[in-house]
């Protein structure tokens, strides 16, 4: 069992969070059933190889869906037992690869605050070993440490942007610090010799599977940028000058514009290598590959609806023209027609997002090559009293159909987004939440969440009741209260929904707190 499970994390978890040194890992695991001596402090060791395992059982094709929870918490239990932290000492490499670790199996529960502490953790440790520094990195001796060095120091830049995003807070790590270490070189780790200065090389017929990492690293940079520039608290509700209201031209000191923001992604994408890009006819000829560029994809489009997602809230907010000025109302001026073109750019992500998940959710239950599950369906960010961002979602089905649901509402977006592609999508997103409830209750909670929603929208008028989807939604917005929503649920559920006001939008940019 142990053996099965350390595959699967080598296989699935670790090519896209490489925060371990393999050959050192599976060395030390070998020692542990030969009796031999450790290199590794023993303690620290078993703490990190049961967070492995509570990792792997989330995503073993051999255990059963509905036992895979219990058998992760049995582990993480055990892992949590042997985590011995002095607040006095020094930390060490081995402690903070353990705490990332705890974090990323963390996001797959609902413990989201643990995830926030442990991995505030990891970033003082880090920080306490100077691995936020280039020059201390570069005092190491051998290049594998060098690596090893920056793998940790930008998997705890990684960590505090998804879970600063997460929580809505301000991220640990400034935009400066996390520029100053070099990424990791796209070398995998069996061609650096150990103990040696000389920098490794990858064979140039053989893709490095770290490029992926490098890569992840500068999109998850691109995205903080568009957090901080976009989702900050405004009043811009009243706002006399169209361009102003949709853009807010003058952007302060360290932002940056919705339009450099988009090339920067475009950027992005043309940097990537052959082995890295992904489209619809990508043929699967390397199982590890194939799976990182369907993640990349994934990342990049959950970017992109972040990026449009404010202008798309705002068009549909005007779309009758009805509480805006006489500037804003003006349909034909140049703000305006640009507002409605990243409207459909944010509508057409939504969809390609849940194609691309819907397309490779295998039908018999294994893991397929998705990112893990949780990330699918639901890991929200949550308002806190400290919070200074809105209220966001992540890349995930419920996000994708929200903004489905927001594309509906304007007749200029469906002019090029047809009705009929949007209700395809909103099915497609259902199916797939439904597929994955065995493995979580926030699926099914989010099914009847989006349900409800939709009913609604559409009981505050906002949507044509005559036009709703195919799947089982009734037909009558005025019967919500006797609708049944062909999961086990009633809408006696809607009271126990924590809805924000549906008539000012905010409901796109907002997660009901029940589906935690």
């Amino acid at each position: 069992m142990a053996d099965s499970l350390m595959e699967v994390y080598w296989e699935y978890v670790f090519p896209l969070y490489p925060f371990l040194i393999p050959a050192e890992m599976k060395t030390e695991y070998m020692k542990i059933w030969t009796g031999h001596s450790l290199e590794y402090d023993e303690n620290m060791l078993m703490c990190t190889l049961n967070v492995i395992f509570a990792l792997a059982s989330q995503l073993a094709d051999f255990v059963p869906p509905t036992e895979r929870e219990a058998s992760a918490d049995a582990f993480f239990s055990r892992a949590k037992g042997l985590f011995q932290f002095n607040l006095w000492d020094t930390g060490s490499a081995g402690l903070i690869q353990c705490l990332l670790l705890m974090a990323q199996y963390l996001q797959s529960t609902d413990s989201a605050h643990q995830c926030w502490i442990v991995t505030g953790l990891a970033i003082r440790n880090a920080q306490s070993l100077g691995l936020h520094l280039p020059q201390n990195i570069a005092r190491l001796r051998s290049f594998q440490e060098q690596q090893l060095a920056r793998k940790i120091w930008h998997g705890c830049i990684l960590m505090d942007r998804v879970i600063s995003m997460t929580f809505g807070r301000p991220a640990m790590i400034s935009k400066a610090s996390s520029g100053a270490v070099p990424l990791p070189v796209a070398v995998d780790d069996e061609y650096i010799p150990s103990g040696c200065s000389k920098e490794g090389s990858q064979p140039p017929d053989r893709p490095s599977m770290m490029a992926f990492y490098a890569k992840s690293l500068e999109l998850y940079e691109i995205m903080n940028d568009v957090l901080l520039s976009l989702y900050k608290p405004i009043s811009d509700d009243h706002a006399e000058d169209v361009h102003n209201f949709y853009f807010d031209n003058v952007a302060s000191e360290g932002e940056r514009t919705i339009f450099e923001l988009d090339r920067s992604l475009t950027r992005w994408t043309r940097s990537l290598l052959p082995h890295l890009r992904w489209d619809s006819s990508t043929v699967s000829t390397n199982p590890i590959f194939y799976r990182q560029s369907i993640v990349l994809r994934a990342r990049f489009l959950h970017v992109r609806m972040l990026l449009f997602r404010p202008t798309l809230s705002k068009y549909c907010a005007v779309r009758d023209n009805a509480t805006t000025g006489p500037s804003i109302s003006t349909n034909d001026s140049f703000p305006h027609r640009v507002a409605l073109q990243c409207s459909i750019i944010c509508v057409k992500a939504a969809q390609e997002s849940i194609q691309i998940i819907y397309n490779n959710v295998p039908a018999d239950g294994t893991g397929g090559p998705l990112p893990a599950w949780w990330y699918n369906i639901l890991c929200s960010y949550r308002l806190s009293p400290v919070s200074y961002f809105e209220v966001l979602t992540y890349p995930d089905v419920y996000t994708s159909a929200t903004v489905l649901i927001a594309g509906r509402l304007c007749s200029a977006i469906l002019a090029e987004v047809t009705e009929t592609s949007i209700a395809q999508s909103w099915d497609y997103a259902l199916e797939v939440l439904r597929k994955y409830q065995s493995y979580s209750t926030s699926a099914r909670r989010c099914v009847a969440a989006l349900e409800i929603l939709y009913e609604q929208v559409a009981f505050e008028g906002l949507l044509p009741t005559n036009h709703m989807p195919s799947h089982e939604i009734g037909a009558n917005a005025s019967a919500v209260n006797d609708m049944s929503f062909g999961e086990g649920m009633n809408a006696a559920i809607l009271d126990s929904f924590e809805f924000p006001d549906f008539q000012d939008m905010s409901w796109l940019n907002s997660v009901p707190s029940n589906l935690f």
